[in-house]
């Protein structure tokens, strides 16, 4: 049997592919800096389909041999010129925001010839900040940052830029110290749950979260400024601080959510309507209400933050403030890559839009107002 035959017998069509373009740059068929052609045109020339020359393109611009400009296709990177490796930072894939910023990181970098190193502490602070305070001596050119919001992590932040190591911070705006970052615009997420909520009737309005973030603190101000636009008092016993420890941040926050519902349906006047930092704080709630005998939303209606896959599986369905996880790591990783070519340039800000997301968890009170409330049961039936 001829070997040739047999070795494309067993080989990719995409490796084959990248093969063949491997050579001809060897070849100098195709020199530094010289068009490759884009992913379509080598599709139809090749008979194959585009995700093929996508896997094919994807190797060689990881290898460095090539480089994709967007909009243009595929070019002969410039000799002397090495692939980029960055690193991303998250405190644990598990939760489904952290890996949605990741896959958004990844997206850019590969069409920017970029090699992202993915590390993920597991949920474990220490780690997290001990991988930080050893970037400036591994070879990543720079780094995206998922925010941990803590002392700790925020010193181990301000040693980066002493050091004028390039990095993007994603989901907190430090205002301390200036460095790029990227984050949702929670004020106006906060403003627009209690829009939602005002508009329905609710004017006993509660607040559950950790106001150790500044994300969070954002969400409240929002939130209240939205209550004082419609010229009502908020109601101090009504906005609980889960006070969550430095060294319980990535731990579950299951107790402290407990004890502070408990807080607040045990109060004489209860809320008609709960605004929680963030999904998860939002699901846990749920627990509490419902084991309490709560209705949810006939007895108290509850929105969100985040807009977690999970969001749509609770019962009711969750209405919750959309955030993009995926747009906050590509818009991280495109500063970034900005930063590596420009050090010198202004530090960047970037602010993305939040959308109200209406599902069953809301509602009316009961009787229209909040007087229908004044005697409620701690426990409705």
């Amino acid at each position: 049997m001829d070997t040739s035959t047999a070795k494309c017998a067993t080989v990719p069509i995409y490796e084959a592919l990248a093969d063949r373009i491997r050579q001809s740059v060897h070849d100098g068929q195709f020199t530094a800096g010289q068009l490759i052609g884009s992913e379509y045109e080598l599709a139809r020339q090749e008979k194959i389909s585009r995700m093929t020359v996508r896997r094919a393109s994807e190797l060689l611009v990881e290898e460095g041999l090539l480089e994709r400009r967007p909009g243009k296709g595929l070019y002969v990177r410039g000799q002397g010129v090495t692939t980029r490796m960055v690193q991303m930072i998250v405190g644990n894939l598990q939760w489904d925001s952290c890996s949605q910023v990741a896959r958004g990181a990844q997206g850019v970098a590969k069409d920017r010839g970029i090699q992202m190193q993915l590390y993920d502490a597991h949920g474990d602070s220490a780690s997290d900040v001990a991988i930080l305070q050893q970037l400036p001596e591994t070879q990543s050119r720079g780094a995206v940052i998922v925010a941990l919001h803590n002392a700790a992590f925020n010193e181990a932040i301000y040693q980066l830029k002493v050091q004028k190591y390039p990095f993007v911070l994603v989901d907190q705006r430090l205002h301390e110290i200036e460095v790029p970052s990227v984050t949702s615009d929670n004020y106006s997420g906060g403003y627009l749950a209690g829009q939602a909520l005002l508009q329905l009737g609710h004017r006993h309005l509660a607040f559950l979260g950790d106001l150790a973030a500044t994300t969070v603190r954002a969400r409240l101000e929002g939130f209240r400024d939205a209550v004082a636009d419609a010229r009502l008092p908020f109601d101090r016993a009504l906005q609980i601080d889960l006070d969550i420890a430095e060294q319980d941040r990535m731990a579950q926050w299951t107790e402290r959510v407990d004890a502070g519902v408990q807080k607040l349906i045990a109060l004489a006047t209860p809320p008609t309507a709960i605004f929680c930092s963030c999904d998860a704080v939002a699901r846990w709630a749920y627990r509490t209400l419902q084991r309490a005998g709560w209705r949810i939303p006939e007895d108290v209606s509850i929105i969100g933050f985040d807009d977690d896959p999970v969001a749509e599986w609770v019962s009711p369905g969750l209405t919750t403030i959309r955030q993009s996880f995926t747009e906050m790591g590509q818009a991280a990783m495109e500063m970034l890559w900005k930063r590596m070519e420009n050090p010198q340039a202004a530090v960047e800000h970037r602010v993305l839009p939040v959308q109200l997301i209406q599902r069953g968890s809301t509602a009316a009170p009961r009787g229209g107002d909040v007087s229908a409330h004044k005697n409620a049961p701690t426990k409705p039936h």
